[in-house]
């Protein structure tokens, strides 16, 4: 019997441990963002997070002798985001568990180890490409992507604007200038492809390994400092404009949170089979807007 997922909406029978550690090691490249992120806690669906301003300095500024300072304030903004419950189902029929396959012993926890993968890849996708929707009674609330949170440093460019150094270099200098020092690019194959062919008087991109990296990421030097290159399978879900996107953020402001770390849950057997799920609700927190650059390139 193949393996069947999708939404269940029984109740809870029984909870085992957590499973958010063997999660998090799952193709930890290939799911960069929410392999690589801190942690953040999350206790309510309505996530809400305080945002102190940051400030660029444009000119050199003094006090007085025996003058009074100046004084100013500027209020906290909030940002917010969604929680998402991400569910994937399977179940084995019984004759199917109790048959020796080739290649594997045990066909619910194969099924299982699948379903982690689904679990994981559909929490990499919203946590990078989502759209923000609250949710009805009827309709799934949905986490928005780090890429929806840049706002300030957002472009779309023409549909004949193909990405060159030049133009890496100034969205990571317009970035470091509005005061966001940007660490890690995510692009997809096109432009990663584009990326490590630059050359101008010497080749800028270095490899992986001179740089204490492991794993399939490459390093660019840029004119705003050193960046990590990663490749990644979702940055061009975006928007359904967009043929290739490319999305720069500074690492330490981006954050996983969990209301619910995934975990499995087994599910009422109505007939001659087993059945699962791997279950959890998450988030994703930006803490300031300056951290995530999206570029948008329509061709």
């Amino acid at each position: 019997m193949t393996a069947s997922t999708g939404a269940f909406t029984f109740g809870d029978y029984s909870s085992r441990e957590s499973l958010w550690d063997q999660i998090k090691d799952l193709e930890p490249i290939e799911t960069y963002v929410s392999s690589n992120s801190g942690k953040v806690d999350v206790t309510n669906k309505v996530h809400s997070w305080v945002v102190d301003p940051i400030s660029a300095m444009s000119a050199q500024a003094g006090t007085v002798e025996l003058t009074d300072t100046s004084y100013s304030a500027t209020n906290p903004s909030v940002l917010t985001n969604m929680t998402q419950i991400i569910e994937y189902g399977f179940r084995v029929a019984s004759s199917s568990q109790n048959t020796k396959h080739a290649g594997f012993s045990d066909k619910f926890a194969r099924e299982q180890l699948k379903a982690m993968k689904n679990w994981k890849n559909q929490l990499e996708w919203s946590a990078v490409a989502g759209s923000l929707v609250s949710g009805t009674g009827t309709a799934a609330r949905q986490m928005k992507g780090i890429a929806g949170f840049a706002s300030t440093l957002a472009t779309v460019c023409g549909s004949s604007v193909s990405l060159t150094s030049a133009m890496l270099n100034a969205y990571l200098m317009e970035a470091l200038n509005q005061a966001g020092s940007h660490d890690t690019v995510l692009v997809g194959p096109a432009l990663k492809t584009r990326i490590s062919m630059f050359t101008e008087n010497n080749t800028r991109s270095i490899p992986a390994k001179d740089a204490e990296l492991v794993g399939r990421v490459d390093v660019y030097d840029s004119d705003g400092g050193r960046v990590k290159v990663i490749y990644h399978r979702y940055v061009n879900s975006i928007s359904a404009a967009v043929t290739n996107a490319l999305v720069s953020y500074a690492s330490d402001y981006v954050q996983m949170g969990f209301m619910d770390e995934p975990h499995y849950e087994d599910r009422p057997n109505t007939g001659y089979f087993k059945s699962g799920a791997i279950v959890g609700e998450a988030t994703v927190q930006v803490d300031n807007e300056l951290a995530v650059q999206c570029v948008k390139l329509l061709s």
